[in-house]
This record gives structure tokens, sequence and C-alpha cells, in this order.
């Protein structure tokens, strides 16, 4: 009975997102074509993106985890300071990745004004959406002006309301949205800085994991990310694979050989059993990823349990590509990236892990390793595309040479020092945009992408 009813519940909390979905992407947008598209770019430019800004992206997310994981964070108040051009540095950092989209903040004493913009695909209805509102100072928690999206008006205090409703029904928890919105104690604004004073709400820790535990069975219940039975089937045929070569040879073996194996596979099912070639390429990169990327792929996943990964244990060490450890989890994470999400916020998380390197202490900024980002994408792009995928998995045997699809990085510069590299104008340089090219131009004349 009880086995029963949790299955209702899951049957209503799914019926609730795909409303929630369909709110958002189909009955919103539809108003918005009529009210709140424009012709022109409210936001032209953004921040320049550097070191200090993905540095300071850090030190926020840093700062919120070890709130989190802090008991005593839920019975005293902490400090967030953050400048204009911080702010607007993190946006600028969180929007590269999203093509057409950029924003803006303007912190003044009498409020911080933000606006955003975002160019459309082509169409007859107009070119731009154009977000803007303003967040007021106070003592007495968040309190947003009138918010407004093209020539729509929406009051602030509705805003909230919404939004409040929303987190209210998506996290666990009795009022989890409201308690989190009433957390924030005070905003103010001294010299163009922004200083947030908020407490973290009791159990917040076991609010997000009850939270991740509920998706993850909606997860499990929609498998968004294809069938977890194909993924643990391509994972087992890595394990077996990688017994092989650990035992028959103790030193590093290059990625190409484990990408060869499952694409010989993925071919076979796809000619006896008539499987998609896509979904077989895709269940083959994801179970990739997890086993020489990271366990925590899986997490969106669900295809492996404790028991698999108590068995098989990769040595991540063991694999590499071009002779590397590091550039093979670069293709890796970003290939994976690129099936979850999309290419532009794929390259632009190996972005932001090349601008901290670049900070003292860090490894500093590598081409050689945006190389790698920029090939696990592409190789992405090519074995979900629906001509693409087959070209793949007959291309399978050659794979073994990492020339078929990874290349040079030889001459790319390395270890590129923060100072050294906003001397040379940051990503936004020519600089940049010349190694960037050569990057691309390397790719583009592999003999994998040659030979379609």
């Amino acid at each position: 009975m009880a086995g029963k009813q949790d299955k209702q519940k899951r049957s209503k909390k799914i019926f609730w997102w795909i409303g929630a979905t369909l709110s958002v992407f189909i009955i919103i947008p539809l108003i918005v074509l009529v009210y709140a598209i424009d012709s022109y770019a409210l936001v032209a430019s953004t921040a320049s993106v550097d070191a200090d800004s993905a540095g300071k992206a850090k030190m926020v997310a840093k700062q919120l985890l070890n709130d989190l994981n802090n008991p005593a964070a839920s019975t005293q108040h902490t400090r967030l300071t953050l400048s204009e051009n911080e702010i607007n540095g993190i946006i600028a950092l969180g929007t590269r990745g999203i093509k057409g989209l950029k924003g803006r903040v303007n912190v003044t004493s009498l409020g911080i004004n933000g606006a955003f913009s975002f160019k459309l695909p082509s169409n007859p209805f107009g070119s731009y959406i154009n977000l803007s509102g303003i967040i007021i100072p106070s003592q007495t928690g968040l309190l947003v002006h009138d918010v407004t999206i093209g020539s729509i008006e929406l009051p602030g205090a509705l805003l909230v309301s919404v939004t409040e409703t929303l987190l209210n029904r998506l996290l666990s928890g009795e009022k989890t949205g409201t308690r989190l919105i009433n957390s924030i104690a005070s905003i103010t604004v001294k010299n163009s800085q922004l200083t947030i004073v908020y407490q973290v709400i009791p159990n917040l820790k076991k609010i997000l994991d009850d939270t991740r535990a509920e998706v993850k069975t909606i997860r499990n219940d929609l498998a968004l990310l294809g069938s977890p039975k194909v993924v643990k089937f391509y994972y087992q045929t890595l394990c077996d694979f990688h017994r092989q070569v650990v035992g028959i040879d103790n030193d590093k073996v290059s990625l190409g050989f484990y990408l060869s194996r499952i694409f010989s596979v993925a071919q076979k099912r796809q000619h006896i059993l008539e499987e998609n070639p896509v979904e077989e390429n895709k269940a083959a990169l994801l179970a990739l990823a997890i086993f020489l990327g990271s366990a925590n792929f899986d997490s969106v996943i669900g295809a492996i349990d404790n028991k698999t990964f108590k068995s098989c244990q990769p040595y991540g060490n063991h694999t590499v590509l071009a002779n590397r450890n590091d550039l093979r989890l670069h293709f890796i994470y970003s290939a994976a990236l690129k099936i979850i999400s999309d290419s532009g916020l794929s390259f632009a998380i190996g972005e932001f892990k090349e601008l901290l390197d670049s900070q003292a202490g860090g490894s500093g900024f590598s081409f050689a390793d945006l190389a790698a980002d920029r090939a696990g994408i592409r190789f992405v792009e090519l074995a979900l595309d629906k001509t693409g995928a087959l070209h793949v998995q007959k291309m399978a045997t050659q794979l073994t040479r990492e020339g078929m699809f990874f290349p040079s990085i030889s001459a790319l510069p390395e270890n590129i020092s923060q100072q050294q590299f906003e001397q040379r104008g940051g990503i936004e340089s020519d600089y940049y945009a010349k190694y960037l090219a050569i990057i691309n131009h390397r790719i583009n004349n592999l003999a994998l992408y040659k030979t379609q």
C-alpha cells in the first residue's frame, strides 16, 4: 500500500513538473511573443571576463557551501559584499556560455538596477527580449520594485510571490521557499558595493539532500538522458576492457582505445539489434564520462548501482590523452556537459576553470586545456548528429589513433599567469581569438571530421 502511495505521489510530482515546464516553455513564451519582444537591446555589452571575476565567483560559491555545511550558520547572520564591477564580472562569466544573452547591473544608493537582453533567432515578431528590475536597499529583507519584460510591467511583490510559490513546490520541507526568501535580513548599498546579510535556514543541507533524492526518483521515471540500463551496459563494457588492458600492460593507455572499444560495440548493437545510433552513442559517452571522468555524472543519469561501482573502480591516472591525465579529463568533462547542456555552456565552464588556474597558486591559463575542451565538444556534436552517429561508429577501429579525433597541442601557450593573461587582453582580446582560431582550425582538419 505504501509503495502504491509513493508511486502516486511521484506521479503527481511528475505531472506538476510537466505542467510547470509547459507553462515556462510554451504558455509564457506565447504571451512573451505578443507583448515582450522589442526591436532593440537594452544591454548592448557586458563586462569583460577575467581571472578576478572567476575568482570572485569561486569565492561566493565557497562561502555558500561553507554555510551549508556549518550548523552554526543557522544561528548567526552572514555578510556577503560584492562591488558593482564584481557583480558584472560574475554575470558576464555566467552568461558567456548562453549565446545571445547579456546582462548588467548598476549599484546605486537608490537601488540595484539590473537589466538583461536576449537576442532571439530570426522571426517576424522582433529581435530581443529585454528584462529589467530594481532591488531596493532594505533593512527588512528582500524588496523588489516593478519588473519589466518588454512592455509588460509586473509588480515586484508579485514576482517575489511567484518565486516563493515555485520554490515551495520544488523544494522539500515545509514552505522552504518562504523560509529562503525570509532568510535575507537586509540588502544595503555603500560606495557602489552591495552587502547582503542573510541567515542559513536550519537543516538546509538535509532539505537539499531530500530534494535531490526526489529529483533522482523523477529522473529515473522519466529517463531524460536515455535508458540507464544501456548506460550501465556500456559501463560494464568499459570495465571488462579496462581489466584486460591493466592485466596486459600497466603503462598508460590512450583514451582512444576506450573510445574505439565502446563505439565498436555500439556499431554491432546498431547493426544486429537495429538500435538508434544516436542513442547508442549517447549512452556510450555517458558511461565513459562516469567511468573515466567522474562518478558524479551518474547523479543525473542514475545508471550505476553501488554494487557495480564497488566491483569496477577504474584507475583514472592509467588513461591519458596526449600522454596527459588533465587533457583526458578536459575532453571527457566537456563531452559530458555537451550532452547534458549545450556546447556554449560546456566551453564556458572550461574557460572558467582556466581563468581560475591563471590566478596565483593555480597551474596557469592553458590553451592546450581549451583545445581538449573544444575537441570533446566537437566529438559529441558529431557522435550525436543523425548522420554523424553512424560515421563515428564506422570509424571506431581507427579511434585508437589520437590524431583521428584530437588536435596537436604543439606551440599552444600554457601556464600563463593572471597578470600575463590580462596584459595580453584576456578572453576578449585578439591574442585569445588568435589561438582559439588555431585550435578550431586544427580540429576541423582532423581525419574524423574530414572523412565524413
